[in-house]
């Protein structure tokens, strides 16, 4: 098990330079959020011809010559949605949620029959919009200056833009958060099953559990110019996702975390000239399938402890229950440990794990033998777990250190008889 207190032994770190904007620019839109600038390649990206003024009132898209298509409202933007489509938004404030909740509101069974590669669908706390099924899709901002288009989507639990099984995938030149600060359970760009994705000249910012979350992707993931920043877990999640990804010129600066990434084969990362905050200096200066080139450090919270110690910190008095969805107990896998000593913490492994699976099953693993379940929530604090075996049920709880913030987050499950039969699992970053 990995130490998640982790001692500082290290003499000497970087300590970051925090960078403002993209490109060197650093202003202030309208929604007072912050933006960053910059620029899109010429060579892979075609020009703007579009009009110089949104249309407003235009009942569609406009479409230019070379097929390139120029939206200024959600509506028209999703429309345009297919495979190879060129999308340009022009500048402007673009709510993602109050169209889908519209239609939500109204026949979405009937709208969602009638697009091919879009879709709407309900989270915890209202809907979320998946584009899904397009190879080849390009999405950019028509302006050099990425806070000139800002996609916003308002609930905590649905990610700005789902991208499911979408090969080829370029975005450039935008800004995407959600409308609120705070803690957060949907990412802000959520890609599943996809191949070939391309970022360029992108602020993504929190509310967002993670700024892009990668879902059984796999080949490669491109960003130049990218900043993820202020996300309540982290830059980047990972789930079983494989693959070469690499950044250029980026800022992961100013998350809560690290973010849900344990390394994983067949994935390896490089950063070259990037900027990095303490959190994520934390999680990604000393993983071995990283490579950095040219990279500034902030100053971690915690060190890699090289030692023998092999235990995590338990203090039930500093935890508290805390809520949660399917996606975060997926994220990660859980490892069972024991409580040796209730004074000091002191934990000892216990050779259990557990998984859960998308789709509702799950593998209890205690001492080399395998136990299956299915699970599902129960409400927003809480999940229930089956055991295909028996009839035995435990109910799943995620708990929260509100004093040590490196602390992992730490799940129980327990049967409801207080006999002591809890299990108790930390997560493994």
């Amino acid at each position: 098990m990995k130490k998640k207190t982790l001692s500082f032994f290290i003499g000497v770190f970087l300590s970051a330079a925090l960078l403002a904007g993209c490109n060197g620019k650093d202003t202030t839109g309208t929604s007072g959020r912050g933006t960053y600038g910059g620029t899109v390649d010429p060579a892979t990206e075609p020009e703007s011809t579009g009009p110089d003024t949104p249309g407003g009132n235009d009942p569609a898209p406009t479409q230019a010559a070379n097929d390139t298509v120029y939206v200024d409202n959600v509506a028209d933007l999703i429309e345009a949605i297919k495979p190879d489509a060129k999308i340009v938004v022009k500048p402007g404030d673009y709510n993602i949620s109050e169209y889908i909740q519209d239609v939500w509101d109204t026949d979405p069974a009937l709208w969602n029959k009638h697009h091919d590669h879009a879709e709407i669908r309900e989270v915890y706390d209202g809907v979320e919009l998946v584009i899904r099924d397009v190879e080849g899709l390009s999405i950019r901002g028509e302006s050099d200056n990425c806070a000139d288009a800002e996609l916003v989507a308002e609930p905590r639990y649905a990610a700005v833009m789902t991208f499911d099984a979408c090969d080829k995938l370029l975005l450039s030149g935008l800004t995407m958060g959600h409308t609120d600060r705070g803690d957060c359970w949907g990412s802000v760009i959520e890609l599943v099953s996809c191949d070939g994705v391309i970022l360029d000249n992108m602020d993504l910012y929190g509310c967002g559990v993670i700024g892009i979350n990668l879902d059984h992707c796999s080949d490669f993931l491109r960003c130049s110019d990218v900043t993820i920043r202020e996300c309540s877990q982290g830059p980047l999640g990972c789930a079983n996702s494989r693959g070469e990804w690499k950044f250029y010129n980026c800022k992961l600066i100013d998350s809560l975390s690290g973010g849900f990434f344990s390394e994983t084969p067949g994935l390896s990362l490089y950063f070259e000239d990037c900027t990095f905050g303490d959190r994520e200096t934390e999680n990604f200066m000393f993983r071995d399938d990283t490579t950095v080139k040219n990279c500034t450090w902030g100053d971690p919270y915690s060190y890699p402890d090289y030692g023998n110690s092999d235990q995590v910190e338990y203090h039930r008095n500093d935890l508290s229950m805390t809520t949660f969805d399917e996606n975060l107990l997926t994220y990660s896998g859980w490892h069972g440990f024991e409580v040796l000593n209730d004074a000091t913490g002191e934990t000892g492994d216990n050779g259990k794990w557990i998984n859960f699976y998308l789709d509702g099953s799950g593998s209890l693993h205690d001492a080399g033998v395998e136990s299956t379940f299915t699970w599902k929530m129960d409400g927003d604090q809480s999940a229930v777990i089956t055991m295909d075996q028996g009839a035995e049920q435990y109910s799943v709880t995620l708990y929260v250190d509100q004093i040590e913030q490196t602390a992992p987050l730490f799940i129980e499950l327990s049967d409801g008889s207080n006999n002591g039969n809890e299990m108790l699992f930390y997560q493994d970053m």
